[in-house]
């Protein structure tokens, strides 16, 4: 369902960097030394403007190729004369040489340290699980056997709704990826056994991923990934996380490059709730360099690890995509390994037939392994690295793991928003989790760095948001928030505050070693009991305690932090939405609009609504039902013609909730995507602050 909502390019777009090649360039450097001094023919990989140039301009060339499904870029073998003509097609946007490539996992190893991580620390990822969410995993390949490497491998498949199934997860497939071959490079990236390559004299499993004894889920979302399938693999990974074991989720995919971050994409919430649930997200910056402002739209997600490619050199790829300087979101975290790296191959796949090996002391790494290049191969590098870490500390949380990373990582000559904070450096990485003390049981509690907006909001202790009843004392102090604290006088002090959102964190100043508690109570309803500790606490030393508490609900909370000890000093409260004034009320309205969806298949039909949102309308519920045999999409638009939220989901109804921040009118907008003559009513529930 929903496969041509919006389609995301895998990212081996990174393809074009096969030959080292300027992504800018129509012709590519190592094709143009051929030409001077070879006849061809020449191996080549062209890409087009669009997809469906390919069969028309090969064709009437007489031209044979191999095209791949989703992106405009197919494989081909040319005479000069063809090569000449193409190059003069309008349709053609790039050629670049298909060459055999040296470079491998290996130098990727050897260049940060990998391997001696594995050789020293005895470290290869062994108790950690990352699944692969991708075009599928080949666990028929002697790297990524199944079972045993590929302890599940799920074929992601079509809409079932209209046959009465929800299934969309087959297991237990040996070989997800059968066309695309993507996916099989990416895991051999990640934790492959190089079990093909036991016997290399220069190294016994000579290409193995950067974690070999870490564990795989295959999440194969096909050649044409689109928004319902990558949600469908988020979801099935959150599901099944405690049952495989899942900590890790890497994602070589894409699309919308240089759009803003949008927390309330469905995949930027869909990687949030990963997050939140403990499991580190990696994205690939893309392919888009050297031009800025091109990053993966879902990569400049904060929560998520956003991976730039580089060179053995060390040196950032020219393909790898840049960000915008002094942009709060719009930078890649690190860079790693991305250009010419040599993986596990798929065979009889479009892009395992790209990169051939060529090695005369061992002929059989043609059938089982390639070289390609792209930010799609530094994401899985950088998700085994993150096994290496959890490994060595499995108490270290997301943003600890990410922030270890960074802080280790090696400068390098460019600006941070091109390369993050440097590039990879495994040994360091590893060497400081080992002594930081890990902070996951709270991170799980929900004290995470990250709010689902992107950032928490913040009240300090004077706000006027909040209401205090019983003994407090206003205090000043260098080490809080805004430089005050409030000092309860007496146990069983209360502060009270109303908020909209599910999470709540509050944050005190310990200025001793001895512990005092605390209970949240929201809406009546006691959310448990926390103690405000830290060891090395003294008034000369104090210091922020933090204590968060998940799953209030949706929609506003009347909050009561009760103190049970005297002395807690409450310095702040952080909330995933928005604080309130204390003394707010809200009153309901409702609108109902209704209408007939005609004959429709793949969204051509669509049918609008305006819905007027005033200052004082806060959020608004929209529930669209159908009768009959039908499946309809349901969005909705702000002022300004932007979709802002939508539901597009296997159930009817359809529901958007959404909390309105523009005065104007907003458009609700129904399409069937399958439909007969299908009645629909839509009925808006708008809640509004009474002034």
């Amino acid at each position: 369902m929903k496969r041509t909502l919006l389609s995301l390019s895998i990212l081996a777009s990174g393809l074009i960097g096969v030959g080292s090649a300027n992504a800018d360039a129509l012709l590519g450097p190592k094709l143009s030394q051929d030409l001077q001094s070879l006849t061809g023919p020449y191996d080549v990989i062209v890409s087009f403007e669009e997809h469906n140039q390919i069969d028309g301009v090969l064709q009437n060339l007489g031209i044979p190729y191999i095209a791949l499904q989703t992106m405009p870029i197919a494989g081909a073998t040319v005479s000069k004369l063809q090569l000449q003509a193409l190059l003069a097609s309008p349709a053609v946007s790039s050629i670049y040489a298909n060459t055999p490539l040296e470079y491998s996992n290996y130098t990727s190893g050897e260049i940060t340290g990998g391997h001696y991580v594995q050789d020293f620390y005895g470290l290869d990822g062994q108790g950690v699980t990352i699944a692969v969410l991708d075009s599928g995993v080949d666990a028929t390949h002697p790297d990524l056997e199944f079972a045993t490497k590929t302890i599940e491998n799920v074929k992601i498949v079509g809409d079932l709704d209209l046959l009465g199934g929800r299934n969309a997860f087959l297991e237990g497939v040996p070989n997800s990826d059968t066309s695309s071959g993507h996916g099989t490079h990416v895991a051999g990236t990640v934790a492959g056994t190089g079990m093909a390559s036991i016997d290399d004299t220069r190294r016994a499993y000579y290409h193995d991923g950067i974690a070999p004894g870490a564990s795989l889920v295959g999440l194969g979302a096909g050649e044409g990934i689109s928004i319902l399938y990558a949600l469908l693999g988020f979801d099935y990974a959150i599901a099944n996380r405690e049952r495989l074991g899942i900590d890790v989720i890497t994602n070589s995919w894409g699309g919308g490059d240089g759009a803003e971050f949008d927390p309330n994409n469905p995949i930027n919430k869909a990687s949030f709730e990963a997050y939140k649930k403990g499991m580190v997200v990696s994205f690939a910056a893309s392919n888009s360099g050297p031009t800025e402002d091109t990053l993966n739209q879902y990569a400049i997600a904060p929560w998520v690890i956003n991976v730039a490619a580089g060179t053995s050199d060390k040196l950032l790829a020219d393909f790898s995509s840049r960000g915008v300087a002094g942009h709060q979101y719009k930078l890649p975290d690190i860079t790693a390994p991305g250009q010419n790296i040599t993986s596990t191959r798929a065979p009889n796949t479009a892009i395992g037939a790209m990169g051939p090996v060529i090695d005369e002391e061992n002929p059989d790494y043609l059938l089982y392994y390639h070289t390609i290049s792209g930010t799609s191969m530094a994401t899985p590098f950088i998700a085994g690295v993150t096994a290496l870490l959890l490994e060595a500390n499995p108490a270290l949380s997301p943003d600890q793991i990410e922030q270890i990373i960074k802080d280790t990582a090696e400068p390098m000559d460019y600006a941070p928003h091109e390369v993050g904070a440097g590039y990879i450096d495994v040994k360091a990485a590893v060497d400081l989790a080992k002594e930081t003390s890990g902070n996951r049981i709270a991170f799980m509690n929900g004290d995470t760095l990250w709010a689902s907006q992107g950032r928490w909001a913040q009240a300090d202790d004077s706000a006027q948001e909040f209401v205090y009843v019983g003994k407090w004392q206003s205090k000043t102090d260098t080490k809080a928030f805004e430089g005050t604290v409030s000092k309860a006088k007496n146990a069983h002090a209360s502060v009270f505050a109303k908020v909209r959102g599910e999470r709540v964190r509050l944050h005190f100043l310990a200025t001793s070693d001895q512990p005092v508690s605390i209970e949240l109570i929201s809406d009546g309803r006691v959310m448990g009991a926390e103690t405000i500790y830290a060891r090395n606490a003294s008034a000369g030393s104090p210091q922020d305690v933090a204590v968060a508490f998940d799953d209030l609900g949706d929609g506003i909370h009347d909050l009561e932090v009760r103190v049970l000890d005297k002395g807690v000093m409450f310095d702040r409260m952080d909330v995933d939405g928005a604080i309130l004034p204390p003394d707010v009320s809200f009153t309901q309205s409702q609108q109902i609009d209704s209408g007939t969806m005609g004959v429709s298949a793949e969204n051509l039909e669509v049918q609008e609504f305006p819905l007027e949102i005033g200052p004082n309308d806060v959020n608004l519920t929209s529930t669209l039902t159908w009768t009959g045999v039908a499946d309809l999409d349901f969005f909705l638009v702000n002022p300004d013609g932007v979709e802002i939220a939508s539901s597009a989901s296997l159930e009817n109804p359809e529901v958007i909730q959404f909390w309105t921040d523009m005065v104007g009118t907003y458009t609700l907008r129904v399409t069937g995507y399958i439909s007969i003559a299908t009645p629909f009513t839509i009925t808006t529930e708008i809640t509004s602050e009474v002034q």
